[in-house]
């Protein structure tokens, strides 16, 4: 598919997406627009945790404590105080919904999904505090959105990195390549949510490497590109906005909690 844009994908780059099953881009946001997302991100955290009691409950890897008041999904660093994440998100803060409808983000991701009209389809904030911010283990988004998206292989993914994103503080690292084998084989020996990670097992010899990011950069991937991330071992935060998109008219994570 081929979009008239600046900020559509350039011939390297879909050798990339083809390839590798990833497209890195780097310096796409200036400092002043980290910035503001950065102040929004923190506010919406905020916001959400003060004086919250819900009820957390562990599934797989993860620490969920569903907000079902506000539409939202709030995933703690175990017991502690310290936020993991968030999902979905665009519903409570206009200016970060915004962000995703930038033509930087929304334009390449026509071609990702391959339709010309593409809306999300869920929103992440991933938090990894200094000296505190837990791994994500090895998986594929496939698993975990073939229930609740219309039609998950239409899913594809932008990380906006609003920190610099290093092996000390927890980058993302993929397995080039691995998009192009569908839906891995995936754990047996866990919960129902631990079911949706990869079985490191059966795949001994795997080649993950790191992707450094500074601040600003990109990564874009489908819904088979298989990836983790590493704790945060360092003194620097790293913070990532995940904007998951879809063509228009099908149901959205949101519409998922607001019907729970």
């Amino acid at each position: 598919m081929t979009v008239s844009s600046d900020h559509a994908l350039s011939a390297e780059e879909q050798e990339s997406l083809d390839r590798a099953g990833y497209v890195i881009r780097r310096d796409v946001f200036d400092r002043a627009e980290i910035a503001d997302m950065a102040v929004h991100c923190e506010r919406l955290v905020g916001d959400l945790v003060r004086h919250r009691q819900g009820k957390r409950e562990q599934y797989g890897s993860y620490v969920f404590d569903s907000d079902l008041i506000n539409s939202v999904v709030i995933k703690w660093e175990g017991d502690t105080d310290y936020v993991h994440g968030i999902e979905p998100f665009a519903h409570l803060s206009p200016p970060l919904e915004a962000w995703a409808y930038d033509r930087r983000l929304i334009e390449p991701m026509r071609q990702f999904v391959g339709y010309e009209d593409v809306e999300l389809f869920t929103e992440k904030l991933n938090l990894k505090r200094p000296r505190h911010g837990g791994e994500n283990p090895l998986h594929q988004d496939y698993p975990y959105w073939i229930r609740v998206a219309d039609e998950a292989t239409e899913v594809a993914t932008t990380i906006v990195f609003l920190d610099d994103a290093t092996v000390e503080n927890g980058c993302l690292w993929v397995v080039p390549g691995s998009h192009k084998d569908g839906q891995w084989i995936t754990r047996t020996d866990g919960d129902a949510f631990a079911a949706n990670e990869v079985d490191p097992g059966a795949y001994p010899d795997l080649e993950v490497v790191p992707v450094e990011l500074a601040a600003g950069s990109t990564l874009s991937f489908g819904p088979f590109l298989v990836h983790r991330s590493a704790p945060n071992t360092s003194d620097h935060g790293r913070r990532a906005l995940l904007y998951s998109y879809q063509p228009v008219g099908r149901r959205k994570m949101v519409d998922n909690m607001r019907h729970r």
